[in-house]
C-alpha cells in the first residue's frame, strides 16, 4: 500500500474515533524510536517479560525481540496493562538457534549487539555510547545469557550495584538500562525519531487498533 493510501485511510479513520484519541496517537508516535531496541532471551516468568514490555511500551522503545529457546512468551494482562498492543514484537521460536536467528536479524537492521552482563570487556551503564543504533540483549537472572549472545556481543555493559543481592531482577534490570539511555537519548541532538513513512505505518495500525470492525470500515471507504 502506498502511503498516500495510506494518509487517505488515516483521514477517512478519523470519523470514526475521537479527536483526542487521534491526537493522542500522533503525539506517541512522534515520540517513538527505533534507535535503541530490546531484546529478551529465554525468559519463562509471564509477569517478567510482561513488565519489560510496559516499560518499553512507557519509554517510548517501539521495537522488542523476544527469544523463545525453552519457554514460551507468554502476557500477564495485569502486569503488562495492554502495552503489548501497541509495540512491535518480534518472537524468534521456530529454528533449533532461535538466539542465532535473533540477533543475526537485529544486526541486518542496522544494530549494535549490546549484551547486559559482567565481562572483562565491559563498561558502566552511564559509560555506554549511543550515537549507534543499539540492540540491548538482556537474560534471566539464574543463568544469564548463552554463550552464542556472548560471542556475537559487540560491547558489554553492567548496572552498578552497591549492595549484597548478585543481581537486579530482569525487568528492573531493562527499566534502569532503557531509562537511562532513553532519557540520554532524547537530551541529545541525534536524530532518533521514526521516519515519516514508519510514522504513518504506526499511526494506520494504531487507529486500526482503537477502532470497532475497522476492517469493515476500510472496505467501504476502497
Amino acid at each position: 500500500m502506498e502511503q498516500t493510501e495510506k494518509k487517505e485511510i488515516i483521514e477517512y479513520l478519523r470519523n470514526f474515533c475521537t479527536a483526542e484519541r487521534y491526537q493522542r496517537i500522533q503525539e506517541i508516535a512522534r515520540q517513538r524510536t527505533r534507535h535503541f531496541c530490546v531484546v529478551i532471551e529465554n525468559l519463562y516468568q509471564s509477569h517478567n517479560i510482561s513488565a519489560i514490555l510496559r516499560t518499553a511500551e512507557c519509554l517510548g522503545v517501539q521495537d522488542v525481540h523476544i527469544i523463545e529457546n525453552n519457554f514460551q512468551y507468554q502476557i500477564s494482562q495485569q502486569v503488562s496493562l495492554g502495552a503489548h498492543k501497541w509495540l512491535s514484537i518480534s518472537q524468534y521460536n521456530e529454528q533449533e538457534n532461535n538466539t542465532l536467528q535473533c540477533l543475526e536479524t537485529v544486526k541486518k537492521q542496522g544494530y549494535r549487539i549490546i549484551a547486559t552482563l559482567p565481562h572483562r570487556n565491559d563498561c558502566l551503564l552511564d559509560e555506554i555510547s549511543i550515537n549507534e543504533k543499539t540492540a540491548f540483549v538482556f537474560g534471566t537472572e539464574l543463568d544469564g545469557l548463552t554463550q552464542e549472545v556472548i560471542a556475537m556481543a559487540d560491547g558489554f555493559v553492567k548496572i552498578p550495584m552497591y549492595g549484597f543481592t548478585e543481581s537486579y531482577n530482569v525487568s528492573t534490570s531493562v527499566a534502569l538500562t532503557m531509562m537511562n539511555v532513553c532519557e540520554r537519548l532524547r537530551k541529545s541532538e541525534i536524530n532518533w525519531k521514526l521516519s515519516e513513512e514508519e510514522r504513518i505505518d504506526l499511526e494506520l495500525e494504531w487507529m486500526k487498533k482503537s477502532i470497532r470492525d475497522v476492517e469493515g470500515i476500510i472496505g467501504r471507504c476502497v
